[in-house]
């Protein structure tokens, strides 16, 4: 019988296989068997004997992960090397950024918070109450002399967006105040045209200004209030060591030079922000308008790096590290955060996704044809989510994010109610024994309205736009 020498080779190609039949004589081709006999040392008749009893059509063993295997280098077109690591095996360059901030409410916040609303307040605070309400009062008056408001009083109007929030919210405000929709709460509250009032007057700079400032900041209807609103954001709470950074789609159709449409939201008009958020709480610490090309950013800067850097800066150098998408991610933005001991955790080749933001629920959103008034609607839906994240932080309280509105709501319009009280009992003194009403008897601010109160003072007949706005007490009488 021939036998012939062959490499250690499990399946032979065509070539050798015809070079074999070459080989063998005729004895072998008339029926001969021919014998195979491989030429292997005795390791490798060993593995070719575990070889044998493996199935024929089993694939070949994987290799398993973090068993030694090489670290292979891919090289991009602009010579930038990449080299691939097993997936749990610690990196050099991310030891060597260690988290040092201490996270939670800080020292200034756990001070201040001693009730619901002092958490809110931490966040839009009084002089930023104070602002509005000068701005709101300035542009009233350019119609109505003598229109006013209260810090007290804005307070309550803001408590009736929140009740509306957690109560009703579908429909018309206004559907509040009506009989097949009624909140009795609201009613209890304010007015309807009193509320509408406001509304229509709200304002949050000085109109007389804003031509010059808008040259130079397309968002200086309301720049100043949101800008306070960042700084308190971030005065009062210190994030951990993970971040995430996305955009927020806040639904509005209003007219202004930044509305954006975007057809894979659910709701696809509105204005956009820039918003970085701690991972572990949801709070947001920073947020930013997005208001077309930005001259101030650099040619060569890429927009997406812009945001990144711009939201973080207060945060850098402290060790964090920064989730992003594939819209942000980028290997220079990387090198730029790592410089600032950060590091940054980025997804490519995948659908973005909106940031889930406590928000989302219970929001005071309303129609309105301002933008101004649509970021500031916003402004209380984060200002209440951050709240009740450093309520419950500070004071270890566990109840539901409903109830803390629902608290929130109260404690903003108990000082206006207490006072309207107040009011109420004076106008009820004053009034006269036949409970008729008849023409005003001051008409300073009116054109002959009727009422059933008179003066404390000078027990004339007094309607409401003839009195001051703290005593039941004419206009004439206060001069």
């Amino acid at each position: 019988m021939a036998s012939v020498s062959l490499p250690r080779r499990k399946n032979l190609s065509t070539q050798q296989t015809l070079a074999l039949l070459q080989e063998m004589d005729e004895a072998d081709s008339d029926g001969g068997g021919v014998s195979f006999v491989q030429q292997a040392t005795d390791a490798s008749s060993e593995e070719s004997e575990k070889e044998m009893e493996q199935e024929p059509n089993m694939p070949p063993r994987k290799r398993p992960r973090g068993t030694g295997k090489p670290s292979q280098s891919h090289t991009a077109k602009d010579g930038t090397v990449w080299i691939e690591e097993d997936i749990g095996m610690p990196s050099a360059v991310a030891n060597r950024s260690c988290f040092t901030a201490r996270a939670g409410p800080t020292e200034f916040a756990k001070r201040k918070i001693t009730s619901v609303l002092q958490s809110f307040l931490c966040l839009l605070d009084v002089g930023m109450m104070h602002t509005i309400r000068e701005c709101t009062v300035r542009q009233a008056r350019r119609s109505e002399q003598d229109w006013n408001l209260s810090v007290h009083e804005l307070m309550a109007f803001i408590s009736i967006l929140f009740v509306r929030a957690i109560m009703c919210p579908v429909g018309a405000i206004v559907d509040c105040w009506s009989e097949r929709f009624l909140v009795p709460v609201i009613k209890e509250t304010m007015p309807r045209d009193r509320f509408i009032s406001i509304m229509q007057h709200l304002r949050f700079d000085d109109k007389d200004t804003r031509a010059e400032r808008v040259k130079t900041d397309k968002f200086a209807a309301i720049s100043d209030i949101w800008t306070r609103f960042n700084e308190n954001c971030a005065k009062s709470f210190t994030p951990g060591e993970h971040m995430t950074i996305d955009e927020q789609l806040f639904p509005t159709k209003v007219r202004c030079p930044f509305t954006q449409y975007i057809a894979n939201k659910p709701e696809k008009f509105g204005i956009k922000f820039w918003m970085a958020t701690d991972l572990d709480t949801k709070y947001v610490c920073s947020a930013s308008p997005y208001l077309g090309k930005d001259p101030s950013r650099q040619k060569e800067e890429r927009l997406a790096e812009n945001v990144v850097m711009k939201l973080m800066e207060p945060f850098l150098d402290d060790g964090r590290n920064v989730t992003t998408d594939n819209f942000f991610t980028s290997l220079s933005l990387s090198h730029r955060l790592l410089q600032r001991k950060t590091t940054l955790l980025g997804t490519v080749n995948k659908v973005r996704h909106e940031l889930p933001q406590l928000a989302r629920m219970y929001s005071v959103r309303a129609a309105t044809r301002r933008w101004p008034v649509a970021v500031f609607y916003n402004m209380l839906d984060l200002a209440a989510g951050n709240a009740y994240i450093l309520y419950t932080a500070c004071t270890g309280w566990r109840g539901k994010r409903r109830l803390f509105l629902s608290l929130l709501a109260q404690e903003l319009r108990c000082r206006f109610m207490q006072h309207k009280e107040i009011f109420a009992q004076a106008a009820g003194a004053a009034v006269p024994g036949t409970g008729k009403t008849t023409q005003c008897q001051v008409q300073k601010s009116c054109n002959r309205n009727r009422s059933r109160f008179t003066c404390a003072t000078c027990h004339k007949f007094t309607c409401a736009k003839c009195r001051d706005d703290e005593h039941w007490v004419c206009k004439r009488c206060k001069v």
